[in-house]
Parts: C-alpha cells; sequence; structure tokens
C-alpha cells in the first residue's frame, strides 16, 4: 500500500494530535480516475471531545477503501496516490463533507465513485460557512 500523502497544511502529527477523529481522502490513479471517501481515525470514537488516552486507532494507516473499483485497480497495479485531503474534529463533519463531495463531483467522468449513501444533519450557520469554504477548496482540487 503506498504512504498516505497529505494535502497542504495538513501534517500526521497534526491528524493524531487528539483534534480529529475522522477525514476524508482521494484515490488518483495513473488513469486519470479518482475516488473520494472517509475515514474513521479511531474505533468508536465520533467526536474529538470523546477522544481518551486509551483511544485505539481504526486502521487508517493501512486503510484503501471499501470500493472494489478501487480495491481491484490497485490490484491491476495501476499506480495511484492517497491523499489526506482534510481531517474534521468530528464524523458528522467528515462524512457530511464526504457527501457533499460526491454529490457534487460524482458525475464528473473522471470520478469512479458509484453510490452517495448518507442521511446528513446540516449544522448551524457558523459551521455551515466554514464547510461550505472547506467542500470549495476540496472541489479545486479534485477537478
Amino acid at each position: 500500500m503506498n504512504p498516505w500523502k497529505y494535502a497542504d497544511g495538513v501534517t500526521e502529527e497534526e491528524l493524531i494530535s487528539g483534534g480529529y477523529v475522522g477525514f476524508v481522502y482521494a484515490f488518483h490513479f495513473e488513469d486519470g480516475s479518482w475516488y473520494v471517501g472517509s475515514k474513521h481515525l479511531y474505533k468508536r470514537v465520533k467526536d474529538a471531545s470523546k477522544l481518551k488516552d486509551t483511544s485505539t486507532e481504526n486502521g487508517w494507516r493501512e486503510y484503501s477503501s471499501s470500493s472494489k473499483i478501487v480495491n481491484a485497480k490497485i490490484e491491476e497495479g495501476i499506480g495511484y496516490t492517497r491523499i489526506i485531503l482534510w481531517p474534521f474534529k468530528s464524523m458528522k463533519e467528515t462524512l457530511l463533507v464526504e457527501a457533499a463531495l460526491i454529490l457534487s463531483v460524482g458525475l464528473h467522468p473522471s470520478c469512479i465513485n458509484l453510490a452517495l449513501m448518507h442521511k446528513a444533519r446540516l449544522p448551524n450557520a457558523k459551521d455551515r460557512r466554514r464547510l461550505f469554504g472547506v467542500i470549495q477548496e476540496i472541489q479545486g482540487w479534485l477537478t
């Protein structure tokens, strides 16, 4: 498995500093296709305020994807880069941003996501503005 790369401003140290519990990521394949997903950092922790010294990582370092297409491309030997795009303090935000990205760029011909299955509650006005900015920035990276 290729190592994770990090978008500008994100480091592994920051990711595991205790302020985040999830992230959105992308796989970019050398054939031009890409995939967007999300991952928990810790088992059974949905908010950074609930993190404890005893919290256990959720296998994110070795994680590929739940996508059969992504895993098949990796098995076929198609070159790829996997990038952690943005960390989040809650899985609620992580999953909302993943869903918004898939919905907004999922019809792009290079996107290999096949489904969007998520029920989300929208955040308050302050968090909406912040997350909208995050989504716009990531959209620019993907397309």
